[in-house]
Formats: C-alpha cells, sequence, structure tokens
C-alpha cells in the first residue's frame, strides 16, 4: 500500500512541475494558457537541456568544476556568465 501512495505522489508530483513550467513557458513566449502546443513546449525544453550541456562541455574544457548551483547560475546569465549572479535576502539584493 506503501508503494502505490509513494507512486501516486511521484505522479502528481511530475505532473504539477510539467505544468508549472509549461505556464511559465506560456507566460514568457506572451501567449494564452493552451496557447503554445506541445511540439512547441518540447522544442523549449530540448533547447534548455541542449544550453545545459553546452555549459557542462564548456566548462569541462576550461578545467573548472561546476557543481549544481554554479551550473544553474551560469545557465541562468549565459554560455559566458558576464553577468553577476543576485541573491535576495529579504528585502536586500546581493549581486
Amino acid at each position: 500500500m506503501g508503494l502505490k501512495k509513494a507512486m501516486g505522489i511521484l505522479v502528481f508530483s511530475t505532473q504539477a512541475v510539467i505544468g508549472a513550467d509549461y505556464y511559465f513557458q506560456t507566460r514568457d513566449a506572451g501567449l494564452g494558457w493552451g496557447d503554445l502546443s506541445a511540439t512547441d513546449y518540447g522544442t523549449i525544453v530540448q533547447e534548455r537541456l541542449a544550453r545545459a550541456r553546452t555549459a557542462r562541455e564548456q566548462a569541462a574544457r576550461r578545467g573548472q568544476d561546476t557543481g549544481g548551483w554554479d551550473r544553474l547560475a551560469a545557465l541562468g546569465n549565459g554560455a559566458d556568465g558576464d553577468q553577476p549572479v543576485c541573491v535576495r535576502r529579504g528585502s536586500e539584493a546581493g549581486c
């Protein structure tokens, strides 16, 4: 019984994450809910994975060991990582 409950939670959580990401991508594209086709959404996801792969390969070529947080920061700032990473703590943002 516990396994069924765990699998149900996993499936629900996965659907919630995908639904939220779909909503954010639709909003960023300036479309209404449901206007972004599954094919277009799949293309967006593939492009994001390709950017992550490229950032990882570039870091490996430079001989840098990028941890999970560093990799996420590099993705947020583009492949070059020229822009500062800002962290918000309370009402202050430190860059």
